[in-house]
């Protein structure tokens, strides 16, 4: 009787001390996920941001989410690159404050430089929810720069990543595509170079020469080329007047009821610029972007020809053009 009596209390004690080590385990887990989720910069569901503005000094880029992709708003309104408004909502996401320089309501923010900060990126999304940044040109004795996140009473320290960001020019949020349309709209290609003339159309899903009926097109390698055209981005946008220009291809294709033309040329800076007619606009491009179609012959497409020359491999045009924009 005593040892079943003594069994029990020792049972008991330790559904005792279990309950509290279970307690400190279960207290200190969420001390634990609170942590985590304050050191978070943002926490607002990333799936759901259709908004994002980015200030600095005079400058705002603002690009919004629409069904069809990520258009800008301003400074001028444009399609906006797709990637690079999902990359800097992808990054974000992934920020963690790296420390908390002040904290309390009697913050001097002039002393952090946060009464008048270098800009500030803010994010909205479909729900409402709003969440700005704002950056400072100060920072720590590691020029990691203080930021304060809305209205809080908190001096953050956080990524020089953040600095950078400020500095992006409109540019790099623009859609620099070389052809905004679905490759999978093109009927007719049609390519005038130094090599001569290539026009090939879709045929009941084949794609022919009408150029040269003999020709038997390799259908893998012409969507090839097609990728690549899709592919192809400018460096920057050209306002007004090109430079001189020495001709190195014209291109026409049909995309459904559209006709779409491109013209190409070789500054004697070695630079290459396209002038595009839809939308209508005028890039200098990125070095070897259309080197393909600089170079490409009815061979190249044909079935058994041999493979291009390997992209690491670069034209002339392309060396003068890299020589140039270092």
């Amino acid at each position: 009787m005593k040892k079943i009596k003594g069994r029990g209390i020792l049972v008991m004690c330790l559904l005792i001390f279990g309950g509290y080590a279970l307690y400190d385990f279960l207290a200190q887990k969420k001390a634990d996920e609170q942590k985590v989720a304050e050191a978070k910069l943002f926490t607002m569901n990333v799936d759901q941001i259709d908004f994002i503005e980015i200030t600095k000094d005079a400058k705002v880029i603002a690009l919004r989410r629409t069904v069809e992709g990520w258009n800008m708003e301003q400074p001028l309104k444009d399609q906006a690159d797709d990637s690079a408004a999902e990359d800097l909502i992808k990054m974000t996401s992934s920020e963690k404050v790296m420390d908390i320089a002040a904290d309390g309501g009697n913050i001097d923010w002039k002393v952090y430089g946060l009464d008048q900060p270098q800009g500030s990126i803010t994010f909205a999304n479909s729900a409402g929810q709003k969440t700005t940044l704002h950056i400072s040109s100060k920072g720590n004795f590691e020029n990691f720069p203080f930021a304060r996140r809305d209205d809080d009473n908190r001096v953050l320290v956080v990524n020089t990543n953040w600095t950078a960001r400020l500095e992006k020019p409109v540019v790099e949020f623009r859609d620099r595509r070389f052809l905004r349309h679905k490759i999978g709209s093109i009927e007719n290609f049609h390519l005038k170079n130094k090599h001569g003339v290539i026009q090939i159309t879709n045929k009941d899903g084949k794609w022919v020469s009408t150029s040269d009926s003999k020709v038997e097109l390799d259908q893998q390698k012409v969507r090839e080329t097609f990728r690549n055209i899709s592919n192809a981005k400018g460096a920057d946008y050209v306002e007004g007047a090109l430079p001189s220009l020495k001709s190195l291809f014209t291109l026409d294709l049909k995309l459904g009821d559209k006709n779409w033309q491109a013209q190409v040329g070789q500054a004697t800076t070695g630079k290459i610029y396209s002038a595009v007619s839809d939308p209508k606009v005028q890039m200098m491009m990125e070095p070897g972007a259309l080197d393909e179609l600089i170079e490409l012959k009815i061979e190249d497409l044909k079935v058994g020809s041999t493979p291009k020359q390997d992209s690491k491999e670069q034209t002339g045009a392309q060396l003068a053009q890299e020589k140039d924009n270092k």
